[in-house]
């Protein structure tokens, strides 16, 4: 119902409480006990409509009270909602957060350890080196030894081989002169 339409209905039904009134006055002062009760009938209906009307008032009045609770438990809800979306997605953001921390450190870790590796590996190809360089040496100085041993005794044998052809050939030279006297 609208606003124009009650006052409409409440315009009317006080014109109809005056003319049920007036009936009920002419009835009693013209003694016509039919007009009195026809206008005290109309009375008890007149109160019935305002009583209706009021009830429709009210009813109207709930209605739209309802109405407005409804809209704003729609409004509850709906902040609700952005609520709960804001606090998922600050949860979801730093458990990302987390997440590319974790994996900046486990990748800053995997770094270091290859580091370390690359770093062992160029200490144990120069410690192989140095070892591979003592070792040459240790070679060449044995090889050295054996050269030298070798010189050495190849100078022996040549010295003993001078003497032993300087016998022989003294050998040879006094082995005639022994022939004859012979």
């Amino acid at each position: 119902m609208t606003e124009h339409s009650k006052a409409d209905d409440a315009r009317k039904g006080l014109i109809a409480s005056v003319k049920v009134r007036a009936k009920e006055i002419v009835g009693a002062i013209t003694k016509n006990d039919s007009l009195t009760t026809e206008g005290q009938l109309e009375q008890a209906q007149a109160r019935e409509r305002k009583e209706a009307g009021s009830a429709a008032a009210l009813a109207d009045a709930e209605a739209k009270q309802a109405r407005v609770e409804e809209t704003n438990a729609k409004l509850d809800s709906v902040d609700a909602r952005i609520g709960v979306d804001a606090r998922t997605a600050a949860a979801k953001s730093a458990a990302e957060t987390e997440q590319a921390a974790q994996k900046r450190t486990a990748d800053q870790a995997a770094q270091r350890a290859a580091a370390r590796e690359s770093v062992q590996a160029e200490a144990d190809a120069q410690r192989e080196v140095q070892q591979a360089s003592a070792e040459e040496q240790a070679q060449i100085r044995a090889a050295d030894e054996e050269v030298s041993d070798a010189l050495n005794d190849h100078q022996a044998a040549v010295a003993e081989a001078a003497k032993a052809r300087a016998k022989a050939d003294d050998l040879r030279a006094q082995a005639p002169n022994d022939a004859d006297r012979r």
